[in-house]
């Protein structure tokens, strides 16, 4: 790969091909030596996808707050489900309180992940 990196300019798709397979050269050589390492993370990547893609879409919401607002929402909605726990039962226990009474760490326990 050395001397072949050396036949290109700058720039060119293969210059820049090589110099990618360099950067990650430590990380195909594990992938190389140990079976347990996957070769990419499409999994992960398909995962969090459609949480990432709700988050981009609510940026048109017409005005910042509320763009934010729905960013939030859909965040929490997100975390449930990777929790394992029924959005809509979530979020009847968590405006059933009064929240700005609470203190950090009880606010930290009505999180998704925190949940019971």
């Amino acid at each position: 790969m050395l001397d072949v990196h050396k036949q290109y300019t700058p720039g060119e798709a293969m210059e820049k091909a090589l110099r990618y397979a360099f950067a990650v050269w430590i990380r195909i050589g594990r992938y190389v030596q140990d079976g347990r390492f996957n070769i990419d993370n499409n999994l992960m990547e398909q995962a969090i996808r459609p949480i990432t893609l709700g988050r981009k879409n609510y940026l048109f919401c017409g005005n910042n707050e509320g763009a934010e607002n729905n960013a939030i929402f859909y965040t929490f909605m997100a975390c449930c489900r990777e929790a394992g726990i029924e959005p809509y039962k979530w979020m009847k226990e968590v405006l059933s309180r009064s929240l700005p009474d609470m203190t950090e760490e009880e606010l930290t326990k009505m999180l998704p992940s925190n949940f019971k």
